[in-house]
């Protein structure tokens, strides 16, 4: 054998001793612990009736608007944020940007 190949018989002796290991394991056991799923139920009201109900006479005016503090706050039921909340933040700026309604 040349002395050019003698530094690759440790090397390919070294990838047959890699590849010999590799594989699969026919013996049946199992290497990882079970894992229990809880069951998953549903955040949504199964309810047929409404959530909120709103009366007569529940409407407050703040500035030019009148809104229903009971009823969800929507594009036609605008609940102004506390003060000093990330939400009244978002709600100056965008009043200063011009891209509020």
């Amino acid at each position: 054998m040349s002395r050019r190949y003698r530094p690759l018989i440790p090397l390919a002796l070294a990838i047959g001793m890699i590849s010999a290991g590799c594989g699969s394991d026919s013996s049946g056991e199992t290497t990882t612990q079970p894992v229990s799923i809880p069951a998953i139920t549903s955040p949504v009201s199964t309810a047929s009736t409404p959530a909120t109900i709103t009366s007569p006479g529940t409407t407050t005016t703040t500035g030019s608007t009148t809104v229903n503090p009971k009823a969800p706050d929507s594009a036609t039921n605008d609940i102004p944020p506390k003060k000093g909340s990330p939400q009244a933040a978002f709600e100056q700026q965008c009043k200063q940007q011009g891209t509020c309604d």
